[in-house]
């Protein structure tokens, strides 16, 4: 890992394109700066953790909500996209049984704030409170959190949801970073080669760091908006954006519709652009499951989110049937 390490070292120093090569705005640049000190602080986790991780894994990876509130949550959680840094997310309120929006699918009370998200420890050198620490639970510790500001993991830009087909997000009118904790998302793809069954993830997640096939060309992490744009593809054969029935455009936080930041694996950022791009269909055994999610996209030009051809990693997950295999919604 010392190698992968110091590369990621070089890297940070020529993180940002120059303006010869796109125009950038300040806030673009900030965003920018954002993902590589987070590609990088990645790179350092690996490092340090014994089991290599491509994407840090929460302690509560798959479990119950922890720590007295078991059996409380929807089992099993999900956890991956957001739990790895970042403040206590408002998001999907009434997941915990609690009064307000402290039982938020991304909060403390659930058991994921920030001091239990570990990427956390290597990008800021504050201590974030434990409001479990106590013999009790402490719920002005547990409103701290919501209202932190951690502006590695805000995005100046982020104006939340942006035309895309995920209803709690949309109907909440929060940022992304207020709903989620973070502006970004770690690359989290979980697939199914079945119209149920247990989900594997062909992403970097739960991969180890230093098996990345193709890491410049590999997304660790990306502008939230752009973790959905790749499953709402309309495309000259008809393609609907799933979940709504009608083609729709997923909008840049920065200006430019289909197009997103994100860091690679490697430790480079860019913008990907998401729309039109090869149907891969990499990753459904099923023919059927194939021609329904056909506008899933994967792979385009510079960019991927799969890991191929790195064997899938079981995730102990089962996909219900509902939704599709790779949303956080409809696993039950």
């Amino acid at each position: 890992m010392l190698g992968v390490l110091l590369f990621g070292m070089i890297t940070l120093v020529f993180i940002v394109p120059s303006v010869a090569q796109f125009h950038i705005t300040s806030k673009e640049s900030r965003c920018l700066s954002n993902l590589a000190r987070i590609g990088f602080a990645n790179s350092v986790y690996a490092n340090m953790d014994a089991s290599d991780p491509a994407i840090p894994i929460h302690r509560l990876y798959y479990l119950q909500c922890g720590w007295g509130h078991e059996g409380l949550c929807p089992s099993p959680s999900f956890i991956g996209a957001y739990e790895w840094g970042g403040k206590s997310g408002l998001g999907f309120p009434g997941f915990v049984e609690y009064p307000n929006e402290l039982g938020s699918r991304y909060g403390t009370v659930a058991g994921f704030g920030p001091s239990t998200r570990p990427l956390n420890q290597v990008l800021y050198k504050a201590h974030f409170a434990d409001a479990y620490a106590g013999p009790t639970f402490d719920r002005i510790q547990a409103e701290i959190d919501t209202r932190l500001v951690l502006d590695i993991n805000t995005c100046p830009a982020d104006t939340g949801y942006t035309g895309i087909h995920y209803p709690f997000f949309r109907d909440s009118q929060l940022s992304s970073y207020d709903s989620f904790g973070t502006s970004y998302a770690a690359n989290v793809l979980w697939v199914t080669d079945a119209d149920s069954g247990e989900m594997q993830s062909i992403s970097p997640y739960l991969h180890k760091y230093s098996a990345i096939p193709n890491p410049a060309r590999t997304i660790g992490y990306y502008e939230n908006n752009g973790r959905f744009a790749w499953s709402a593809q309309p495309t000259p054969t008809g393609c609907e954006v799933l979940g709504e029935g009608v083609a729709g455009t997923v909008h840049g936080w920065h200006g430019r519709d289909w197009t997103f930041n994100a860091a690679f694996m490697d430790g480079h950022v860019g913008r990907n652009y998401m729309h039109g791009q090869t149907l891969e269909n990499v990753y459904f055994a099923d023919p059927a499951l194939r021609d329904q999610y056909g506008c899933d996209v994967v792979r385009g030009q510079g960019w991927q989110l799969d890991t191929l051809p790195l064997e899938p990693v079981p995730t102990g997950l089962e996909w219900s049937g509902e939704g599709r295999a790779a949303w956080e919604w409809g696993v039950e």
